[in-house]
């Protein structure tokens, strides 16, 4: 049947996105580690769009508890970017948690 075979085909592209993850967010890691240590705008903007090209992605896959934690570090992002955040201490603490939250929640896709 062609939607047993859709589904199938979903499934594997599912899945190979699951294998890729790790990576992906090991790269917003390094990404977003620079941009606390240079404190300039470019590496933020950089780690800003990957964050948001993950959340997208996460979501469309299925990883929705991800997607979710990838919105709240974009979020987090755009603070920094707009300089409207007076402790930046804190909104990089935020982040941090909120990657580690998106690292816990590999185990499975958030829906069906």
């Amino acid at each position: 049947m062609p939607d047993t075979d859709l589904h199938r085909d979903l499934e594997r592209l599912r899945e190979a996105y699951h294998h890729k993850l790790p990576g992906k967010l090991a790269q917003l890691d390094a990404l977003l580690r620079g941009a606390r240590e240079v404190h300039e705008k470019g590496p933020l903007e950089a780690a800003r769009d990957l964050t948001h090209m993950l959340k997208g992605t996460s979501g469309s896959y299925g990883f929705d508890a991800i997607s979710a934690e990838l919105r709240r570090i974009e979020e987090r992002l755009d603070h920094l970017l707009g300089e409207t955040s007076a402790d930046r201490t804190t909104v990089w603490n935020e982040i941090e948690h909120a990657l580690s939250q998106a690292r816990e929640r590999l185990g499975a896709p958030t829906r069906g």
